[in-house]
C-alpha cells in the first residue's frame, strides 16, 4: 500500500502569466505558496478475489476491468501513463473541497502520479511530476489553465516560479528570516465563500484573450518582483497587502466571471473593515477569498465576514511526498 500526501496552494501574484500562450513569448512569473491542507491518494494492490480488476474511490466509486474505462479523467489518464499489470485500487480524500481555487486538480494529479511511481518502485523528481501532471491535465484531458499549480504542489514551499521565454521553467524557494515569514503568515486570512464550480469557462476565456491583455499581464508580472523585494527586504510588510489589492484589480480585467457581485461586496466589506488587500484564489467566481489584514484589525474583518467560514492555515514547506509505503500482503 502506498499513500501520497500533496499540499494545496495559494497564489499571490502572477496568475495568468503562467499560461503557455503568454510565457512562451513574453516570459512569466508567479509567487505562490503551499499550505498545510492536503490531498491524499492511496494506491493498493487489488487481489484476484474481486469481480473487477480496478477500482477508484473518490466522490463516487468506479469498478472497471481496464483503466481506460474509468470515467474520472485524471484517474484514467494518470493510469494510462503507467504500465499496470496487476489489479489496483485507488482512494482519494482531501482536507478541503475541490474546484475552489486551491489547485486541487493538480494536487490530485501530482499525488496520484507520485503514488503510482512509488507503487512501481520508480523514482520521480518534482520536475518530472509537474511535467507529467501538466501533460495529463492540459493535453490528455484537455482542461484549460496555466502551469503554476503543478510545479507549486510538486515542489512545495513559498516559491518564485519563472516561466520561459520558451518552454523552460525554474522554481526557486523564497528565503526569508523566520520572524518575517511568520509575520506574513499571521497577516493572511482565508475565507471559504461556499461556492464550488468548474473554472473551465473562465480559464478558456482567459487563454483566448491573452494577446488582448498584454499590458495588464505585463503589469501583473512586474508585481511579482515588487512583492519579492518587499518579502526579502526590510520594507513594511503591509506593502505586500497593498500589492495584493493592485493585482486583484488587474486580474478582474482578464476575463468576465473572475469575480461577481457577491464576491465584490465581500471584498469591499473586508477592505472597509481593515483588510489592506486580497484576492479570490484560482480562476475566480468561487472558492476562497485570501486577505492581508494587519493583526490589530483582524477581529473586525472576521466579524464583518461572519457569514463565511474562515479556514486557519500555515505555510507548508513540503511538496508532494509519500507518507506510507508498506509491503503488499497479497
Amino acid at each position: 500500500m502506498i499513500i501520497s500526501r500533496t499540499p494545496f496552494r495559494i497564489s499571490f501574484f502572477g496568475g495568468g502569466t503562467d499560461f503557455p500562450g503568454y510565457y512562451h513569448e513574453h516570459g512569466g512569473a508567479v509567487l505562490c505558496s503551499t499550505i498545510d491542507k492536503y490531498c491524499y491518494l492511496l494506491v493498493h494492490r487489488l487481489g484476484p478475489f474481486f469481480k473487477y480488476k480496478y477500482r477508484a474511490n473518490y466522490a463516487e466509486t468506479e469498478s472497471v476491468q481496464h483503466p481506460s474505462e474509468f470515467q474520472h479523467p485524471l484517474v484514467r489518464e494518470c493510469m494510462a501513463l503507467q504500465e499496470m499489470e496487476c489489479g489496483l485500487e485507488i482512494a482519494h480524500v482531501a482536507d478541503l473541497p475541490g474546484r475552489t481555487g486551491l489547485g486541487s486538480s493538480s494536487s490530485f494529479s501530482v499525488g496520484l502520479l507520485l503514488a503510482l511511481h512509488a507503487f512501481l518502485d520508480k523514482e520521480a523528481t518534482p520536475e518530472e511530476l509537474a511535467s507529467q501532471a501538466i501533460h495529463v491535465e492540459r493535453e490528455r484531458v484537455g482542461d484549460p489553465g496555466g502551469h503554476q499549480d503543478q510545479h507549486a504542489v510538486a515542489h512545495g514551499g513559498l516559491c518564485h516560479i519563472q516561466f520561459g521565454p520558451g518552454e523552460s521553467v525554474r522554481v526557486e524557494p523564497v528565503t526569508m528570516p523566520g520572524p518575517r515569514l511568520s509575520a506574513l503568515e499571521k497577516s493572511l486570512l482565508l475565507f471559504y465563500t461556499g461556492i464550488e464550480k468548474s473554472s473551465d469557462a473562465i480559464l478558456s476565456e482567459q487563454a483566448q484573450s491573452l494577446h488582448h491583455r498584454l499590458d495588464v499581464l505585463g503589469e501583473m508580472k512586474a508585481l511579482v518582483d515588487r512583492a519579492l523585494a518587499i518579502l526579502q527586504g526590510d520594507e513594511d510588510l503591509d506593502r505586500f497587502g497593498d500589492l495584493l489589492h493592485e493585482t486583484w484589480v488587474r486580474k478582474k480585467t482578464l476575463a468576465s466571471g473572475i469575480s461577481n457581485t457577491d464576491i465584490d461586496q465581500a471584498y469591499d466589506t473586508a477592505r472597509d473593515s481593515g483588510a489592506l488587500g486580497g484576492k479570490l484564489l484560482g480562476a475566480g467566481g468561487r472558492g476562497f477569498l485570501l486577505l492581508y489584514v494587519p493583526k490589530s484589525r483582524q477581529e473586525n474583518v472576521r466579524e464583518a465576514l461572519s457569514t463565511f467560514q474562515e479556514v486557519g492555515f500555515r505555510f507548508s514547506n513540503h511538496g508532494s511526498e509519500i507518507i506510507l509505503a508498506s509491503p503488499d500482503s497479497i
